[in-house]
């Protein structure tokens, strides 16, 4: 088996750490008891840290049941790929863009995105290169929801004064 890199490592983990939460409706302060398992499972302290740190910030003091279980009438329809873009995509690769959405973890402008990208990359692409576009969203690029990790400065208008 090969080993994943550290990015798909991360992504990986927070779709654990969001599905977790969903199935068993954990509170915040019960989260921290899964650093452990984790590292018995061979997660290393940085890419725990670093899942942990984006669901923490994307939950912001929320309890997580109010974040995944909300009503959300844009979530009930689910996106259909074309022809050609099941020829770039994987089903597995398209299976976990369609969890990640329901997790919450990423929304529709952000499935748009990484499907364009596997596009142009051509393919097929599987489940560790669409996590690592993913992981360059959530923790890079950062998203529409502003949850990633990302620092952005605001530009000061042109006006000199």
């Amino acid at each position: 088996m090969i080993e994943e890199a550290m990015p798909q490592k991360v992504v990986g983990l927070v779709m654990l750490l969001m599905r977790e939460i969903r199935e068993h409706r954990l509170k915040l302060d019960e989260i921290d008891l899964f650093s452990e398992d984790l590292l018995g499972q061979g997660y290393t302290e940085t890419e725990i840290n670093a899942a942990f740190s984006w669901v923490f910030s994307r939950l912001d003091g929320i309890e997580p049941a109010e974040v995944l279980f909300q009503a959300d009438a844009n979530r009930r329809s689910f996106r259909v790929l074309h022809p050609i873009e099941t020829a770039v995509l994987r089903p597995e690769a398209y299976g976990q863009l369609l969890e990640m959405y329901a997790l919450k973890m990423l929304n529709l402008e952000d499935v748009e995105r990484i499907i364009e990208r596997a596009m142009s990359f051509g393919g097929p692409l599987g489940a560790e290169e669409i996590r690592l576009m993913v992981h360059t969203i959530l923790f890079e690029e950062g998203n529409s929801g502003n949850t990633s990790n990302a620092i952005y400065f605001s530009i000061p208008s042109n006006t000199i004064h």
